[in-house]
């Protein structure tokens, strides 16, 4: 398998939080059709590239995505191209070290 990419939009604030989350779950359980139980070979990434506005939302749902990968897929998810508010957000509240960022 190769990774799933879950790409996000411009905003990602309480307004559409849980538009975007189903969204994302979505994905996951169409990407691969395995049993939660199953591993899957790859990497589940979060592509925050386009992401431009933020709120705390944000980060609940990027960790219910990185628990529904572990518990999914028995791996992080890892966070791409995060923008700095949401770094920032994310040392302010106590869980950046609950999240596997990369650049």
């Amino acid at each position: 398998m190769t990774s799933i990419r879950l790409a996000f939009s411009e905003r990602l604030v309480l307004q559409n939080a849980m538009s975007e989350l189903n969204r994302h779950q979505r994905q996951l359980r169409e990407s691969l059709n395995t049993p939660p139980t199953e591993p899957a070979a790859g990497q589940v990434v979060a592509d925050l590239s386009q992401l431009q506005e933020v709120d705390t939302a944000a980060l609940a749902v990027l960790l219910q995505l990185d628990r529904e990968s572990r518990q999914r897929f028995g791996q992080s998810l890892r966070i791409e191209s995060a923008p700095p508010q949401l770094r920032a957000l994310a040392r302010l509240s106590s869980v950046d070290g609950l999240m596997q960022w990369q650049a």
